[in-house]
């Protein structure tokens, strides 16, 4: 009567069915859970886990719930529903399943649950037509996980409530003496839940009507059944809560340490992902700690074929201004990307907030052991770093052991090749071992090796250039040295070297820990960029982060001839620690070496070298000894000079030793034409030659070489300087200065000038036919606006200014000359002459001026228009 009772009360009151649940059935078995009505979880390895299916119309298949709003929480309240009537006790995770290939029976339902309710049938009907919507084939599933011997026995949180634990006589409250914090950890952490907090009941316990469960827990155990536990009547234990369940996992990797990143919330598990850029590297890292698992290896994404329902990190985490633990605020989502992180599974490095360096510990059992330090070797860092995903070892040192737990110390004795730290052979110390010292191991790793030191060693020093000058001067050899820095021998070092942007060209030297590149005497094309970087024989792939520099080619001005009026002429001196002193005349000194003075000065070869002496006394000079073969481009880089007291030196006379002459057009019809001197064929052409004042008198010779000889024109040379006068032909033309000195005929060459011809005439005869070409007709002359009548009006023409307009053209001989009168004035070319009728063109001695007039000239030739200028 009491039971039916509260039934009716059940009906109407959820406090109702609280108080009939805790009182009629919590000490009783449910013999109605044993045969369930229309719920159950199948294929899971036990009764009280699986996929959950529904029963109706005497049929069982997969729930398949059409709620789309407040999804996961509804999806808790069907599985509380399940577990209940599988008598089972609360739900422990969910996990949606939508990838899998097998299409199978399914009931479409609309009802909502509030997880109190022993049936299905309980639910609420959201549907005014019927609750089972129909039937189809569905690829997806909700699979569930009931703890099998522990439930909370009110409401419908997974996380709070009245702890039950189950017996022989069924369902039994716990007591409240014992059941203490430790307890309240246990139980939190077998339902996948957060940390106990504060009680949330604040009435007085109440006497059980049956006997309830005392427990002794150490908070340790992973479920409550593990803890001690007696029979007694006591006071039931109030209700608790613990905090919201956040877990984490890694799934589908080698090991519980990668694989994809899932969360649980609302009991129900799902690939976790992040919106709104709110993901942050101590996410990572406090994934791999709440798993037990090492230092963080990686953090990626997965790209899926479809989208699968997820757990997102909300706006709010990105907004979170600390960093300093994992972000709680979740909503369900879907996504076609999936966060994966790698954790090594025994390896971390701690204490630092770069994951790449910190204090070396490994897994011992459920702890971290550290590292000793004592025996610790390259190799044992290069395997942990490269475990770790971390690149290289690039240094480590020592930990103190004050305020360490551990008073042991793990020592191992790596090859370097091993994939993992726990894969080398080990050795198990006492901390203060002498062996091990007072120090832990702490490593700092660098992705790639670190960059070498690069520097310039120059034969004028003969050693390292230490301030670091990247300038090397023309003419001196030099070398460039690579040094690495690093915990390991490298297997080759690399200089690349880039001129201009041309391809880089690349030297390469093996089984060195140091390297020296040899260049030769540096021309202008050794200027340029400079790499140095390293690898080694474990991992000849990846070369070190390089060294840079910039090589720059100075003219080195340490040489020069004095007294000789030429700077190719005279006597010798050197300057060597920033003395200039002349050079002593010694035995090693001959030919070659001048031969050198005049390359490195730019005058030619050596044409003479003699001894001179200069005085009586003896004076401080420079005594050079040599090594030169005479090709070298400077002189100090074949020798080295000394002080010596000498009264005589050495005198050098190089064969350019008269400066370089220039060429020039003055005057003639030309004009330029991709960027080239151009000349109209048949007209005169004026052309100067000149020298720097250096030596009085000489002569110039005027080279003009054509396509099938070469001949020259010769002036004596007045100031300096030379004029020639002749009609152009086609070639390259040059001057060249002669002078005789020191006994002995010297010359140089100017630049060349090349002058192309051009058939290009400035007047022709017109005879009115279509013709552009004719030895008779009017007189046209070509201005810069264009070709117009020669006016008649002009008072110098003649028969042999006819002439030369014949002769221009190639047309023989002139017959006659006569003017032609037009109705009214035309603009004409008005001329103006100084010819005396030989020239070979009529505008190199005359001018023609715009202008208006009624009469044009007429000339008659003897001949047809042939080559400009032959007869």
């Amino acid at each position: 009567m009491l039971s039916s009772q509260w039934s009716v009360v059940f009906k109407w009151s959820f406090i109702g069915f609280s108080c009939f649940v805790l009182l009629t059935t919590e000490t009783s078995g449910a013999s109605q859970s044993n045969d369930p009505v229309d719920a159950r979880l199948v294929e899971g390895g036990s009764r009280c886990s699986g996929r959950l299916e529904m029963k109706h119309q005497g049929k069982w298949r997969t729930l398949n719930v059409k709620i789309t709003w407040g999804e996961a929480t509804v999806k808790v309240d069907y599985a509380q529903v399940a577990c209940r009537q599988m008598d089972c006790g609360t739900v422990i995770s969910i996990k949606h399943h939508s990838n899998n290939t097998v299409h199978r029976p399914a009931w479409e339902v609309n009802v909502l649950c509030d997880g109190t309710e022993h049936t299905l049938k309980e639910c609420k009907d959201l549907s005014s037509r019927r609750r089972v919507q129909g039937k189809n084939l569905t690829t997806s599933s909700t699979e569930v996980v009931c703890s099998e011997s522990v439930r909370f026995g009110n409401g419908n949180d997974i996380c709070s409530g009245r702890v039950n634990i189950k017996s022989d006589n069924g369902w039994a409250p716990v007591c409240e003496e014992g059941f203490d914090s430790e307890a309240r950890k246990v139980v939190c952490r077998e339902f996948g839940c957060g940390p106990p907090m504060v009680s949330r009941d604040s009435s007085t316990a109440e006497e059980t009507l049956a006997s309830s469960q005392k427990l002794k827990c150490n908070g340790n155990e992973s479920r409550l059944q593990d803890c001690a536990s007696s029979t007694h009547t006591c006071k039931k234990a109030r209700s608790f809560t613990c905090e919201g369940s956040y877990d984490v996992r890694l799934v589908g990797g080698e090991n519980s340490c990668e694989g994809t990143l899932e969360g649980k919330h609302e009991g129900e598990w799902r690939p976790l992902v992040h919106g709104w850029d709110s993901w942050k590297p101590q996410y990572s890292k406090e994934v791999c700690e709440k798993l037990g698992c090492g230092s963080v290896i990686s953090t990626s994404y997965r790209y899926l074929q479809k989208r699968q329902d997820v757990w997102e990190l909300s706006y709010r985490c990105r907004d979170s201004r600390t960093d300093s633990s994992f972000c709680k605020s979740w909503v369900a989502g879907s996504s076609t990307t999936i966060k994966t992180v790698t954790c090594a599974e025994n390896v971390r490095l701690v204490g630092r907030p770069d994951r790449c360096s910190g204090r070396l510990e490994v897994k011992s059992g459920p702890s971290w052991a550290p590292v000793c330090l004592g025996p610790f070797t390259k190799e044992n860092a290069q395997v942990t770093c490269a475990e770790l995903g971390c690149g290289f070892g690039d240094e480590y040192h020592g930990k103190s052991l004050i305020n360490t737990a551990q008073d042991t110390s793990l020592v191992f004795k790596c090859g370097g090749n091993e994939k993992h730290l726990l894969d080398c052979p080990t050795d198990t110390l006492n901390a203060s071992h002498e062996d091990c010292g007072p120090f832990t191991t702490e490593v700092i790793c660098t992705e790639r090796p670190k960059e070498p030191s690069i520097n310039i060693i120059t034969m004028n020093t003969g050693n390292y250039d230490t301030n670091y000058k990247p300038d090397v001067f023309k003419g001196h050899r030099f070398a460039i040295s690579c040094s690495p820095h690093s915990l390991y021998k490298p297997f080759s070092i690399r200089l690349r070297y880039e001129v201009d942007g041309d391809k880089a060209a690349e030297w390469i030297q093996t089984a060195v820990e140091d390297a020296i590149f040899l260049f030769p005497a540096p021309e202008d094309a050794h200027q340029g960029f400079y790499e140095c970087d390293y690898n080694y024989e474990f991992k000849p792939e990846v070369f070190s982060k390089p060294q840079t520099l910039y090589l720059t080619m100075k003219e080195r001005h340490d040489v020069r001839l004095v007294d000789g009026h030429s700077r190719c002429a005279g006597r010798l001196e050197v300057e060597h620690q920033k003395k200039w002193r002349s050079v002593s005349y010694q035995h090693s000194w001959s030919l070659k070496e001048a031969a050198v003075v005049c390359r490195q000065l730019g005058c030619g070869t050596a044409f003479s070298t003699s001894k001179v002496d200069n005085s009586p006394e003896l004076l401080t000079k420079w005594r050079f000894q040599s090594n030169c073969d005479g090709s070298e481009r400077a002189l100090m880089d074949c020798g080295v000079v000394k002080n010596w007291p000498s009264s005589s030196t050495v005198e050098v006379v190089c064969t350019d030793i008269l400066h370089q002459p220039s060429i020039a057009i003055i005057s003639g019809p030309s004009f330029t034409e991709d960027a080239v001197q151009r000349m109209i064929m048949g007209h005169i052409i004026i052309i100067n030659c000149s020298v720097e004042a250096q030596y009085p008198g000489g002569h110039f010779s005027l080279k003009i070489n054509n396509v099938n000889q070469t001949h020259s024109l010769t002036q004596p040379a007045v100031n300096h300087s030379a004029v020639f006068t002749f009609t152009v032909t086609e070639g390259n033309y040059s001057c060249v200065y002669h002078n005789f000195l020191l006994n002995h005929n010297f010359s140089s060459e100017s630049l060349s000038l090349p002058i192309k011809v051009t058939d290009y005439t400035n007047l022709m005869l017109d005879d009115g036919g279509d013709e552009d070409s004719s030895c008779s007709g009017m007189v046209m002359v070509n201005l810069e606006l264009g070709t117009i009548l020669l006016s008649a009006e002009s008072t110098v023409w003649d028969l042999k200014h006819a002439s030369v307009v014949c002769r221009q053209l190639g047309c023989g001989d002139a017959i006659s000359t006569n003017t032609v009168t037009l109705p009214t004035k035309e603009k004409m070319a008005l001329f103006y002459s100084d010819c005396d009728g030989s020239e070979s063109a009529l505008l190199d001695c005359g001018t023609t001026v715009e202008w208006f007039s009624s009469s044009y000239v007429q000339v008659n030739c003897t001949g047809q228009q042939g080559a400009p200028g032959m007869k």
